[in-house]
């Protein structure tokens, strides 16, 4: 699949502006040149407040995240989840590239992914908090992740996410671009 396609499939909601962020786990051998190409998104996307963030590489791997930089400063930083964040060692809240540090230091120092990315990723944090305390069992609902709160609003939430999913790669499928579809909205 294309990196086109990769985005559309798995980041439509960020695009489509329901989502702070997606998360993005690449083999780099399919896509070479993988860091050009996020290069070249942020140039065209970033004066619409979208941004590509290398969060780790390894040899065979590179992990990204596509967020809205708004949107996401404004989650991590309501008081309940900058409250749960500084209990897992984020402390400057200089600007949303010293909590990326931090969130590196945790994927990197740690042996468990770090469960509050979840929070970076606009899971609610009753979600991420019952994922932590019930270690993944237990849960209502799971779709784009495990539901431990309001299974209703999620549920609705999901059909958002896979509707916007849908759209944009049926534009993907008519040869449009990323940067095309966004410059269109």
């Amino acid at each position: 699949m294309e990196l086109e396609h990769i985005l559309a499939y798995h980041c439509a909601p960020t695009f489509a502006g329901i989502k702070a962020a997606n998360l993005l786990s690449l083999e780099k051998f399919l896509i070479p040149e993988i860091k050009l190409s996020f290069e070249f998104y942020n140039q065209n996307l970033n004066l619409r407040g979208i941004y590509f963030e290398m969060l780790c590489e390894c040899n065979e791997r590179i992990l990204v995240i596509v967020y809205r930089k708004d949107t996401l400063w404004s989650e991590l930083s309501s008081p309940p989840n900058k409250a749960f964040l500084e209990t897992q060692g984020y402390c400057d809240w200089s600007s949303l590239d010293s909590l990326f540090k931090r969130l590196r230091e945790r994927i990197s120092d740690t042996d468990e992914f770090p469960h509050e990315i979840g929070l970076f990723l606009s899971y609610p944090l009753e979600d991420v908090l019952g994922f932590i305390f019930f270690k993944g069992k237990n849960y209502k609902c799971s779709g784009y992740w495990k539901v431990y709160g309001n299974e209703n609003i999620t549920k609705k939430k999901f059909r958002e996410f896979t509707m916007s999913r849908i759209i944009f790669c049926k534009k993907i499928d008519e040869g449009k671009s990323i940067v095309q579809i966004l410059e269109s909205a």
